[in-house]
């Protein structure tokens, strides 16, 4: 629902069985002339297959849904993938989700970058890890004690040998796993006694008997011994609990916990409260999520907000606020996740409206001007919600769609970018693009418009009284359109807009049009 998907096929040579009995001479050279797939008559070839080439967009209610395999190589949702991109050849290769499940939920990398786990939500929830060397997928993890559909949480031992998943309601179970035989060592309840919601685990990376997660009013640490994970003592005992939004354990090994009201708590490795960060912003639903670096810690927030903070000299002040900025255009929307590229140049982040964006993390960019820093768009904007309408152009590789985010957009699907995205203030439920490229029909909400491609614009032509009109399309020579009107088609003149016929026949509204290849039938 919030992604476009371009697919790729063998191509298909038609013919009809008359047609192909007269240029073979009878019945018998029929096979012959059906097309061969390496080597192999058609009659006998296997099913035709469709895999996804490239994809635009972008699922972003996945729990840290950014990391980096290189640093020119992004592994992020989209749709039912995992989707490993290279930044500098522009090309994706899929990690597709098993077909029974529901939609991945978590995604972690292994400090190796060589495994990646993806959490899906089904019956019994499951966990693939895939190998990024031979991308192949090596082993499936279930444990069927876990009540929950789903994993809100994951994270790799610094060994890379064993995997950490925090179960979803209505247990919260939190399973230690040796993933390569996998084999469950260990499991607890790990929420509190009203069954807080819980958002994240993590195991310590220098010791990886540790492990810790975090809530509603809920900060445990626990302890893997004699095949148990046994809980420590709480270090928040004496404060007021409430909720705790994010956490990540920094370079040197302490541990920094992010709060609903903006608070960052420092601890240190053993896992004992030493301070409230004096350089906490205090705003709430500021620290929604964090990624650390060398230098510090990097936050994200509501309204598309990014601090980063940076280890101070100063031994009160610990950390200090470094970078304060907002994402352009992304009122409504919070950060979701971040990645930071193992040169620690670039930060990816992922925002509640599926866009994805890059900054620079180089101390040159972050302190060339007073000015906020840039945010680029990693591979293009993206569609926020559901896409509504799509077409492809005959004879141009360009492709139209709608969404629910009240956007027109037209994407090269050769270049894999977005050419232009327009914004309305009505919904658009269809589309369809004229073989020429330069005209679109668009079903909005009060009227069907026809609309010119601009080199930068999209600009109305002609209005026709057609209300929320979801079904629209455009004869093979382009000398004619298609709109369904309830369940009324009509047939339109492109050029001029009279009105061709009235097609009545369904008895409820009609939801698909096709023309036949001379134009001269409807299939509907």
């Amino acid at each position: 629902a919030e992604s476009s998907i371009l697919l790729e096929t063998g191509t298909e040579r038609r013919m009809d069985d008359s047609a192909l009995r007269d240029e073979a001479g009878g019945d018998e050279g029929v096979s012959a002339l059906l097309p061969t797939y390496g080597g192999v008559s058609q009659a006998n070839a296997p099913p035709m297959s469709l895999a996804p080439r490239h994809v635009f967009g972008l699922k972003s209610d996945v729990k840290n849904l950014l990391h980096f395999a290189e640093e020119t190589q992004l592994i992020y949702p989209a749709g039912h993938n995992t989707v490993l991109y290279s930044i500098d050849h522009r090309t994706q290769k899929f990690f597709s989700g098993a077909d029974e499940t529901l939609g991945i939920t978590a995604i972690t990398i292994s400090p190796s970058k060589r495994y990646v786990a993806v959490a899906e939500r089904t019956e019994t929830a499951i966990i693939s890890i895939y190998d990024l060397v031979t991308a192949k997928k090596r082993r499936s993890l279930s444990y069927a004690e876990c009540a929950s559909h789903e994993y809100v949480s994951l994270c790799f031992s610094s060994e890379n040998k064993f995997l950490l998943s925090l179960g979803g309601p209505p247990d919260w179970s939190l399973v230690y796993w040796s993933w390569d035989k996998a084999k469950v060592i260990a499991s607890v309840k790990a929420s509190n006694a009203h069954g807080a919601p819980l958002y994240e685990c993590s195991v310590n990376p220098t010791d990886s008997t540790l492990a810790v997660v975090i809530g509603e009013g809920v900060f445990r640490s626990f302890r893997l011994q004699d095949g148990t994970l046994k809980p420590l003592p709480h270090p928040l005992s004496k404060k007021e609990p409430q909720p705790y939004t994010c956490h990540t354990w920094l370079s040197d090994d302490r541990l920094v916990v992010g709060t609903e009201n903006g608070e960052l708590l420092l601890f240190d490795n053993g896992g004992e409260f030493k301070m409230v960060l004096p350089c906490s912003p205090s705003e709430i639903r500021s620290a929604l999520c964090m990624a650390s670096y060398s230098k510090g810690f990097i936050t994200g927030g509501e309204e598309g907000a990014i601090k980063i903070f940076e280890k101070s000299d100063d031994p009160k002040e610990v950390f200090r606020k470094t970078v304060d900025v907002k994402v352009e255009n992304a009122a409504g929307s919070r950060v979701m996740g971040f990645a930071v590229s193992p040169s620690e140049e670039i930060l990816a982040v992922g925002l509640s409206n599926s866009q994805l964006y890059q900054f620079s993390l180089a101390a040159s960019d972050l302190l060339k001007s007073e000015e906020a820093p840039n945010l680029d768009f990693l591979l293009t904007s993206f569609h926020t919600g559901a896409v509504l309408g799509m077409d492809t152009c005959i004879r141009k590789p360009l492709m139209a769609t709608c969404g629910a985010d009240k956007t027109v957009r037209v994407w090269n699907y050769l270049e894999k970018t977005c050419e232009l995205c327009k914004s309305f203030n009505e919904e658009a439920y269809s589309v369809a693009f004229h073989p020429s490229g330069f005209h679109l029909l668009v079903g909005f909400s009060d009227k069907l418009r026809l609309m010119n491609l601009l080199m930068e614009d999209l600009r109305p032509f002609k209005e026709i009284p057609i209300k929320a009109c979801r079904e629209c399309r455009f004869s093979n020579g382009g000398q004619y359109f298609a709109a369904a009107n309830s369940n009324t088609i009509q047939v339109y003149k492109t050029y001029t807009c009279d009105i061709v016929a009235n097609l009545r026949g369904h008895n409820s509204k009609v939801r698909s049009i096709c023309w036949t290849a001379d134009d001269m039938s409807i299939v509907s």
